[in-house]
């Protein structure tokens, strides 16, 4: 019986990622309204239906319905910049709720991977103050500390991905590791379009990052036990 219902939002998301996609590499903008809405409530489905551990429950819907709302805002961003600070707004809620499961969650009780190197974690500052800096002529006012703030957000999540490594199985935590490295560069792609130069089909590059990010991570989480 779950195999079937797997096959069939399986099918579903498919056609909700071509539809998407289609959109916007054809640059029809408005094929993406009846779909985009679709992503993250999908995502929070399946994980309902395939979850191993019943407690990470609240906080992963909360995640995804924070990125429900950050895409909901982000498709009307072009129409008035308030809806693009709603949208980062959003991300940022999403982000702290993925930071609270990969920490607080552990199927071991072993430290994580960076609490074990610490150094490793230099790795991802550098990379975050390496973005800051090149947006940081592009970016006025408010702006500044807001993409900062986001900026931490997204980068502390990744880390919190990373350390998840000794303190789940390995196949939860590759998927959720490799989904929120594809979260950073998708967010990334959105902040150089945006602020430091028009990347060719960048509203492509960032849906194709996006959506995977966002499944790994989902199915790193429904693996974990």
């Amino acid at each position: 019986m779950k195999n079937k219902a797997s096959l069939l939002l399986h099918l579903l998301l498919l056609i909700i990622v071509i539809v998407e996609l289609a959109g916007r590499i054809t640059d029809v903008i408005y094929l993406e309204y009846p779909v985009k809405p679709l992503i993250m409530p999908w995502m929070a489905a399946f994980f309902l239906l395939f979850r191993k551990k019943k407690s990470l429950t609240v906080p992963a819907l909360l995640a995804f319905f924070f990125s429900w709302a950050g895409d909901i805002f982000l498709m009307f961003s072009e129409r008035n910049e308030l809806f693009f600070y709603a949208g980062v707004g959003g991300f940022f809620l999403a982000q702290l709720c993925y930071i609270y499961v990969f920490f607080r969650f552990s199927e071991t009780g072993e430290r994580g991977y960076l609490q074990q190197h610490p150094f490793v974690g230099l790795l991802f500052i550098a990379y975050v103050a390496g973005i800051y800096i090149l947006l940081l002529p592009g970016l006025e006012g408010i702006m500044r500390p807001i993409i900062l703030l986001y900026a931490l957000s997204l980068i502390g999540m990744s880390m919190m991905a990373l350390n998840r490594k000794g303190r789940v199985n390995r196949t939860s935590y590759l998927l959720v590791f490799i989904g929120s490295l594809l979260f950073v560069i998708s967010d990334s792609l959105i902040a150089v379009d945006r602020f430091h130069g028009g990347i060719p089909l960048g509203g492509f590059w960032v849906m194709l990052t996006y959506i995977p990010a966002q499944y790994l991570i989902m199915r790193g989480l429904t693996l974990e036990e």
